[in-house]
């Protein structure tokens, strides 16, 4: 009887540490899916900055050539209607290059 219950007892341990197995196997499981999720999410993160980053360059530029243009225009501000209409003929718009 003494072997039939240590036998007992090393099937319910056995049973015991699959099922443990198998619950921590489907935490396991879903935390690395939560970690792949995450890690898309900081990718799209990262390639968002980047665009956003691109964009402020692109605009930094559109910035100094409009400067650079007005500069232009108003050395002809005291000068005949015709220098001024040049001048303002050479103004340029810019474009928008990034709208969220």
């Amino acid at each position: 009887m003494d072997n039939h219950n240590k036998g007992v007892a090393i099937i319910i341990i056995i049973i015991v540490a699959i099922v443990w197995i198998s619950i921590n196997y489907s935490r396991i499981n879903e935390l690395e899916s939560q970690v792949s999720d995450l890690e898309e999410e900081v990718s799209n993160s990262e390639d968002e900055i980047k665009n956003y980053q691109l964009a402020l360059e692109e605009a930094n530029d559109n910035i100094e050539q409009c400067n650079s243009n007005i500069e232009d225009a108003q050395s002809y501000a005291w000068e005949s209607y015709d220098d001024m209409g040049y001048a303002l003929e050479n103004l340029e718009t810019v474009d928008i290059v990034y709208e969220p």
